[in-house]
């Protein structure tokens, strides 16, 4: 599994939209930023598409200037961690 956090970069007055955009794609998630066009997401695995196939569409969203990779984990025990942390 992996697991990464980026920074989205829109043009002005594009956050909501871009933020819309990027709701709609399977394990992607916006965390803030949307009022600033720089957009807080993680992304992670689907059944549908690896994180960095995903990530690598945000360029043909309408609005989106740029990506920047903040955090990546990689690893199968993903989900026992986070079981953990929230036990």
């Amino acid at each position: 599994m992996n697991l990464c956090s980026l920074i989205v970069h829109t043009r002005p007055n594009r956050g909501p939209e871009v933020e819309r955009a990027l709701n709609a794609i399977p394990g992607v998630e916006v965390h803030g930023g949307v009022e600033e066009g720089k957009l807080i997401v993680t992304v992670e695995d689907t059944e549908q598409a690896f994180a960095s196939d995903t990530m690598m569409s945000f360029n043909d969203i309408e609005g989106v200037v740029s990506t920047t990779l903040i955090y990546h984990y990689g690893g199968d025990d993903l989900n026992e961690e986070v079981t953990r942390e929230l036990n």
